[in-house]
């Protein structure tokens, strides 16, 4: 067996137990993302992987994850309404408004010499 080969069953016997997104591949085969993704395209076309779920990252992108089977592919996330994406980023620029305190920063040194006991 080939690498390629020894990896390929290592990847589907991790994905029959739990599904993975592409950068959890990555570092589980420790290669690099870009490899995953080209492997990914091979082991869709020969029906071999499917993607069982997707889940949308803090900034709102969905993420897919992959599990071993020929199952279809679950259905897209629907795109985060307009009016939803401007009412973050107001909430977002109007949260960080508050001035921040300013505090010096002292080490241990120093710090005898401004708070005397």
């Amino acid at each position: 067996m080939n690498r390629k080969e020894l990896l390929q069953k290592k990847l589907l016997n991790e994905l029959s137990h739990t599904p993975m997104t592409r950068v959890e591949m990555a570092d589980f085969l420790g290669v690099s993302v870009v490899f995953v993704a080209r492997y990914i395209t091979q082991l869709k076309t020969s029906k071999q992987i499917y993607i069982h779920h997707y889940q949308r990252t803090p900034r709102g992108k969905p993420r897919s994850f992959y599990a071993t089977g020929d199952l279809p592919d679950c259905e897209e996330l629907p795109p985060i309404p307009q009016r939803e994406l401007q009412k973050r980023y107001r909430e977002q620029a109007h949260g960080n408004t508050k001035p921040k305190k300013f505090e010096p920063h002292m080490d241990q040194a120093a710090s005898w010499m401004f708070n005397p006991k």
